[in-house]
């Protein structure tokens, strides 16, 4: 079993170096035309991750989560909303998995909220990302099945560092 872990996540990272690193929840600053991976366990129940970021030109912003649902990890009804700084909803997907797309924003901050409902017995895992595409161009977008390659290989890293505790 370490083995097809560690497999996993070798193939994770090499998939990672060719597209931006996953990150969790939190601020991201400026991401005008740059790739974000995003990944997260979170605890059984309820949950929103709150990915805060700017965007200095007028933007669409792009992408994919999916949740991962394998033993012990399972999501129900799986969320995206986009809020601008004043909180206002620009705009919601209820199937993240299949794409979602906001467009005619502005300049400005924001947020990108994934919410959720984690029931399985270790909670609930998902994996995707989402890029600001702005008008410099068109920008290389992270395949979904390479972010949720990099988001698997990262459930075995964590799955690994739990069994070691």
């Amino acid at each position: 079993m370490k083995t097809a872990l560690a497999w996993t996540a070798a193939v994770a990272l090499a998939a990672a170096s060719a597209s931006a690193l996953a990150v969790g929840p939190g601020p991201l600053g400026p991401i005008d035309n740059v790739p974000i991976a995003i990944s997260n366990i979170v605890p059984m129940g309820i949950f929103q991750d709150v990915y805060t970021f700017s965007v200095g030109d007028p933007f669409v912003l792009s992408g994919t989560v999916s949740p991962i649902n394998f033993s012990p990890y399972n999501i129900l009804g799986l969320t995206v909303t986009l809020q601008d700084a004043t909180f206002a909803v620009i705009g919601s997907d209820s199937s993240p998995d299949t794409g979602f797309a906001f467009s005619g924003l502005s300049s400005g901050n924001y947020s990108l909220n994934v919410l959720g409902f984690a029931n399985g017995g270790d909670g609930g895992f998902y994996a995707g990302g989402f890029i600001a595409t702005t008008g410099s161009g068109p920008v290389p977008v992270p395949e979904p099945g390479t972010l949720t390659l990099l988001g698997l290989g990262l459930a075995g890293l964590a799955a690994t560092r739990r069994r070691k505790k």
